[in-house]
């Protein structure tokens, strides 16, 4: 059998003879994803020599970040799946007040830099915040396991909640009233019903964030102090020591999890489903749970909520305090520091704009290409598309600058590599809404204009092009929001002269003018909502809607 489905693959790729413009394309599409996503990784993880990996077991500081990575990404992903169920539970099955507040609260982060709760929350408990001295006279340390796990939770239980989210709104309630109609109790519906419809999004969902903990650089060298990660250690040796080799041992120590996450959520999460056939369907409110359940997730929902606003609330009011911690006294000089520093925040709008551009484009080529066309090599053609979602920012950053640091293609320093690791960096992401567009597309609709003689080419131009605006320009807007506000990746990749936004405030949070810091992460939270809601106005006159607000 695998020999024959070789030979089928084969025949189906010959055939591509008789379109010469589609294998051009895809031969170009490898070609370019490989040099520029594989070769890199390849190069990195290759710079030291095998014996040379066992340094990490003779350096227990390693270890121990080894450690507190694995522990950190445990509690962290444990406690956002769970904050992100109650989320979904509420707002898909009760029948409570502010759903929208919540609906809102769980896109907040998602279009924020990653370290904005990292620093709001030292603006609230650290040594000289407003709670923990200005009202309560404190004198506290929130630096460490405590204070990182606090932040990440709220940072990246969205994540976990868009997956788990999509999964519950589409269980019938018709089956719980059926098992209720049995004479099961709500505890036995849950169990026996619910949950196990519920288990494939929890658990993409808690991979989803797992990967994002794992790999999250920006909130622990703002709140972690002492605490060993592997995210900040490899950032330590090359900017602290220059140490390039083991910057990159302790990148492939981090890229080796990651990987395990990518395939498990791949190739295990991503292969089950819960089909379930209850005939004609008639549309049933959620049966209504137990009052104490249902007021007790309401509170739930509202504290986390509550606390978000604070958050967001203190990183606004911050921005206009002439020093924070000291004097809270209203003052606009902080935005002066962004007017005299706006070539970053034009940077961040232009590479962002310009690889989410690139990455709609790329991502839609190879979708179309995948899932409308046999040509023998579907599967390692969705490999390349989805694999930069394995990778780590920092490591894909990391390699980007041992790969083209020199000849034939010399790119560091230059807004061109910037550009190129942001469009692969989100490539995954504009691949999916792409898939998920097409998959919506009949085949009868290409089949016409191609037994009307259309090549390939012009059925994509005139067939599918049309069809796929609306995937196109919500990949666009997620891959523009996520690189706006991205740190991790660019980190080690921008030069004076291409600096960005979240470089800045990382720059103005080290040199503790955290005023001028919070101001220039309001400006980035106000162009990502200003693009999230244009955006969201040109998908409604096009009859649809981004999914986010």
């Amino acid at each position: 059998m695998p020999v024959i489905a070789v030979g089928e693959r084969f025949k189906e790729f010959k055939r591509l003879r008789n379109e010469p413009l589609l294998l051009a394309l895809i031969l170009a599409v490898i070609a370019f994803t490989c040099y520029f996503v594989v070769w890199p990784v390849w190069r990195l993880i290759t710079i030291a020599e095998f014996s040379e990996y066992s340094v990490l077991l003779r350096t227990p500081r390693w270890i121990r970040a080894l450690w507190n990575s694995l522990y950190m990404m445990v509690v962290s992903t444990a406690s956002c799946t769970v904050v992100a169920f109650i989320f979904a539970y509420t707002i898909t099955r009760l029948d409570v007040p502010l759903k929208k507040l919540f609906r809102f609260i769980a896109l907040l982060p998602v279009v924020s830099p990653p370290f904005i709760v990292a620093l709001s929350y030292i603006l609230l408990f650290g040594v000289q915040g407003l709670v923990t001295k200005k009202l309560l006279g404190l004198q506290t340390d929130i630096y460490g396991r405590f204070g990182l796990w606090i932040v990440q939770t709220v940072t990246f239980f969205p994540y976990a909640f868009s997956v788990i989210y999509g999964v519950i709104s589409k269980i019938s309630p018709n089956l719980e009233y059926a098992a209720y109609n049995m004479g099961a109790s709500r505890l036995r519906v849950f169990k026996d019903v619910l949950w196990p419809l519920c288990r494939p999004g929890v658990a993409g969902g808690g991979l989803m964030a797992a990967i994002q903990v794992l790999t999250d650089f920006g909130n622990p060298i703002m709140i972690g102090g002492d605490l060993a990660l592997l995210p900040t250690e490899a950032y330590m040796q090359v900017v602290g020591w220059y140490d390039m080799k083991t910057a990159a041992i302790l990148a492939v120590l981090l890229l080796v999890p990651s990987f395990i996450i990518f395939i498990i959520q791949r190739f295990w999460v991503g292969k089950r489903s819960y089909v379930t056939i209850t005939g004609k369907e008639v549309s049933l409110a959620p049966y209504p749970p137990h009052p104490l359940v249902k007021w007790g997730m309401f509170a739930f929902c509202l504290f986390i909520s509550l606390f978000v606003l604070l958050v967001y609330g203190t990183l606004f009011y911050g921005s206009f305090a002439k020093t924070i911690g000291y004097d809270w006294s209203f003052t606009i000089a902080n935005y002066s520091y962004v007017w005299e520093k706006i070539n970053q925040i034009i940077n961040s709008i232009r590479f962002s704009a310009m690889s989410a551009l690139c990455a709609a484009f790329l991502g839609m080529i190879l979708a179309y290409i995948v899932h409308k066309k046999q040509v023998g090599i579907n599967r390692f053609l969705d490999f390349l598309a989805v694999v930069p979602s394995a990778v780590p920012g920092m490591f894909l950053g990391l390699s980007y600058v041992i790969a083209f640091n020199a000849p034939p293609l010399k790119l560091t320093n230059t807004s061109f590599i910037m550009v190129l690791a942001l469009m692969f960096w989100n490539l995954p992401t504009c691949y999916s809404a792409s898939v998920a567009g097409i998959q919506q597309i009949s085949n009868s609709v290409e089949d016409a204009a191609l037994n009307l003689g259309a090549n390939s080419f012009r059925s994509f131009r005139d067939i599918m092009l049309p069809l796929l605006r609306i995937p196109f320009i919500s990949g666009f807007v997620l891959s523009f929001l996520r690189s706006v506000t991205c740190l991790s990746v660019i980190i080690f990749l921008y030069a004076p002269s291409t600096a960005v936004g979240t470089v800045a405030v990382l720059g103005l949070v080290s040199y503790g003018q955290w005023g001028a810091a919070a101001g220039f992460t309001v400006v980035l939270i106000s162009i990502a909502f200003a693009v999230l809601y244009a955006a969201d106005a040109v998908l409604k006159k096009l009859g649809a809607s981004l999914n986010l607000l």
